[in-house]
């Protein structure tokens, strides 16, 4: 018995791929960035202070207002939004919002 050698395959030789080209963007340095947004934040009015005031209350709710003398008072919603201004909205350290009586000029 004689046993032949098995056939010899041959590939084509493939050529090489092709370098994928990149094209690099360099976008602004992180400073750049940061200037830019604050530019933005001032043109827009990010930067203003602004009256934050209790969220979901009804007009009768009531809330503690410090008055000009320094005593505390309750007063619901509508008067103060409507006789105790002006003034601000403050947070105690126990989390619940009071109004700030401010005098006037």
């Amino acid at each position: 018995m004689i046993y032949a050698a098995p056939a010899a395959t041959y590939y084509a030789a493939r050529p090489a791929p092709e370098p994928v080209k990149t094209n690099y963007w360099y976008g602004g340095s992180k400073t750049e960035v940061d200037m830019q947004k604050i530019e933005i934040a001032q043109a827009t009015g990010v930067t203003k202070p602004v009256q934050l005031i209790p969220h979901g209350t009804s007009t009768d709710q009531q809330f503690y207002v410090k008055e000009l003398d320094g005593s505390w008072t309750l007063r619901t919603t509508t008067d103060i939004m409507g006789s105790c201004q002006p003034g601000r909205w403050e947070y105690a350290q126990g989390g619940y919002p009071f109004f700030v009586r401010k005098k006037k000029g």
